[in-house]
């Protein structure tokens, strides 16, 4: 009963933009209150109705959306995207401790100098114990990151960062 008794009264209500007085910079603007219906109506009020009788995400508003896969690509999946970092441990606190995704696979290679990072929010208990077809498994799940560290840009105080492919030369691969 409670329950029906709160639907009801959020009916009532409508956001309202009220006009605010000058601010000082440290307050805060309160731009939208709840006000019950039975308030006079004035110019500024905001009503949530969808503008397309389609919702936004659908392909009749979206054009070049498909809903379907081409034949010749279906079951694709894009596997991952790569990130150059300079350094690991920064890195991988942010996208472990703030993004909550787990390291899926580490790959080092000593003779080039860098090491490969993938991260994900599958499950790692799942993953194969095998070294193999722990690679395998790694690169058949959906939409991972991969960070890739070249050794010793942690370090060097020299390193201002990589190509960005926007300034000359233009593209990336530099």
């Amino acid at each position: 009963m409670a329950a029906t008794a709160s639907l009801h009264r959020l009916s009532r209500l409508r956001f309202i933009a009220k006009p605010q007085p000058f601010l000082s910079p440290h307050s805060t603007p309160s731009h939208f209150s709840l006000t019950p219906k039975t308030k006079k109506p004035n110019r500024f009020r905001f009503r949530f109705r969808s503008m397309a009788a389609e919702p936004k995400e659908s392909p009749s508003n979206n054009p070049g959306l498909h809903t379907t896969p081409d034949e010749a690509t279906k079951g694709y999946i894009m596997q991952q995207t790569m990130f150059r970092i300079k350094d690991p441990k920064v890195s991988l606190d942010f996208y472990s401790r703030v993004l909550g995704m787990s390291l899926l696979k580490r790959l080092d290679f000593p003779e080039m100098k860098f090491s490969l990072y993938f991260m994900g929010y599958e499950d790692t208990t799942e993953a194969p114990s095998n070294p193999i077809d722990k690679v395998v498994w790694t690169f058949s799940q959906k939409a991972t990151i991969e960070l890739t560290h070249n050794w010793g840009t942690e370090s060097d105080p020299e390193f201002k960062g990589y190509h960005n492919g926007n300034s000359e030369p233009r593209g990336f691969g530099m």
